[in-house]
């Protein structure tokens, strides 16, 4: 009989890292709605008012596609921006690249969650085949702890917070993109 989990302790600490992953995951798919959300006003603020030719160009892209999106039409409201609002989103959205990057890893590898409980806190092993041209199949393997995935929520809490501003940047012509996204979250 095959069991996930040695003992009622493994258990709980398996299920209290499947939360933290749960509850990251949520806030990931937040900070792509930010963007959305910030694209959706850059069309409105340049006088698409058809909302649903918007929805279109935006659809399903994935938060990679959303970043180049997003920077590409901030990029092009030069008259409300200059360079230091510029180099702003683009230190935004370099966040953004690296919580997506490591979420990619953290939602496309294979779980393990060992043989027993940890002393204090366990450390699931998450392992990512990655092909190499002249090495075949090699496997990526991290560890990854509930604090990490909550250390990577707040991180997306953050970004969230700050794409809240970009948003209001977008559609209010008295607030600097630079001097919004520089405020202490």
């Amino acid at each position: 009989m095959y069991t996930e989990f040695a003992n009622d302790e493994h258990r709980a600490q398996a299920e209290e890292l499947l939360l933290a992953l749960g509850r990251f995951a949520v806030a990931f798919e937040r900070v792509c709605e930010g963007m959305r959300h910030a694209i959706m006003l850059a069309f409105q603020s340049e006088g698409l008012q058809h909302q649903g030719l918007a929805q279109v160009v935006i659809g399903d892209k994935t938060s990679a596609e959303l970043q180049v999106l997003l920077g590409a039409l901030v990029g092009e409201l030069r008259a409300r921006t200059d360079e230091a609002d510029q180099k702003a989103v683009h230190a935004l959205l370099k966040e953004v690249k690296e919580l997506t990057e490591a979420r990619n890893v953290v939602i496309h590898s294979a779980w393990s969650f060992g043989q027993n409980a940890a002393f204090a806190e366990l450390y699931a092993t998450a392992i990512r085949p990655r092909p190499k041209q002249n090495r075949g199949a090699v496997p990526e393997i991290h560890g990854m702890s509930a604090q990490y995935l909550r250390q990577l929520t707040e991180t997306s809490n953050a970004l969230q917070i700050r794409l809240q501003r970009l948003q209001n940047c977008i559609i209010r012509d008295d607030l600097k993109v630079a001097t919004e996204l520089s405020r202490a979250v």
